[in-house]
């Protein structure tokens, strides 16, 4: 592959690169930390990213996946975001870039497994400072899941967190990258939202539960949720939503934050001019969880550093 130089054509595998390093059937290593998954893989880093679920539709998912981002990158942590919403997708449009040129999950082909990290960070549209890669399943054929794999592992390669909005986390059993990742779960404060997020919650601490065995199912492999975000409904919904103390005992957990609509977001979006800025309410309700993966990011990389440092420290002791 030396001295291959590749044809930059917009939505095209040429334009990311091509190497047989690594191969699409490589299973995962052990989880670690924040979300560090494959430390065997060889890409020059392993995956760091939190993944963000619900188990209902509508409720905000997408929406939440970018403030969060932009919250993080504020704290001066360099993220990226993914879109991995396969059957929805379009997070591009939501924050408003759909006409901003570049690649996205659609166009990425890596018949051998992988993608060049540098090739695709220039290739991807930036929001806000944040590189996205968007997903766009009505305009390009589907994929093998080791092209997404790929790419998730690419993005790993320049960015401190990847910030991943999975959908309800169908359709991406097979991903090695997401395997072991810390997730966030977002819960619609209704009957049958609750319901449908305590399904959730049993199937994912129950393929946690069965390891590799479940390795190619049909749910995300992703640990069980580090946090819970509830969303209250809006009143065109249900006149009310059910009560956190009321939700909190039938999920058997904590909710660790519960929001209320904001009709000026929701007007932002719906008229297409994407997300302009974080709502102070959400701002100050999501501090705290902001800061707490802030924290646990940095507290990776000191460990690092000091991991880095200790070879050197006993050659010289002896």
């Amino acid at each position: 592959m030396k001295g291959w130089e590749p044809e930059r054509t917009l939505h095209s595998f040429k334009s990311v690169g091509l190497s047989s390093e690594h191969q699409p059937g490589r299973g995962a290593g052990e989880d670690t930390g924040i979300g560090r998954s494959d430390p065997e893989a060889k890409y020059g880093s392993t995956v760091a990213g939190l993944v963000f679920l619900s188990a209902s539709g509508g409720i905000g998912l997408t929406t939440m996946t970018a403030l969060m981002a932009k919250q993080l990158r504020n704290m001066a942590l360099s993220c990226a975001l993914v879109d991995l919403d396969l059957d929805g997708g379009g997070m591009d449009v939501l924050v408003g870039i759909e006409g901003a040129p570049g690649m996205r999950l659609g166009g990425i082909r890596a018949p051998l497994g992988r993608v060049d990290p540098q090739a695709l960070r220039e290739e991807l549209p930036v929001w806000d400072g944040i590189p996205l890669l968007s997903n766009d399943p009505w305009s390009a054929p589907s994929q093998g899941w080791w092209d997404v794999d790929a790419a998730v592992y690419a993005m790993a390669g320049f960015a401190d967190l990847l910030v991943i909005d999975a959908g309800r986390g169908r359709g991406l059993g097979n991903l090695r990258s997401l395997k072991g990742l810390p997730s966030l779960l977002m819960v619609d404060m209704t009957v049958l939202g609750l319901a449908r997020a305590k399904a959730l919650l049993h199937a994912l601490n129950s393929r946690r539960g069965a390891g590799d065995q479940a390795q190619d199912g049909p749910l995300i492999s992703c640990r069980p949720p580090m946090a819970l975000i509830g969303m209250m409904p809006t009143q065109h919904r249900v006149s009310h939503g059910v009560d956190p103390e009321q939700a909190e005992e039938f999920l058997g957990r904590s909710l660790d934050v519960v929001l209320n609509p904001q009709p000026k977001l929701s007007a932002s979006v719906l008229d297409g001019r994407g997300l302009e800025r974080v709502p102070r309410a959400y701002a100050r309700a999501l501090h705290p969880l902001v800061e707490r993966i802030a924290g646990m990011i940095v507290g990776e990389r000191r460990e690092e550093r000091v991991s880095s440092r200790e070879p050197t420290r006993s050659k010289a002791v002896q």
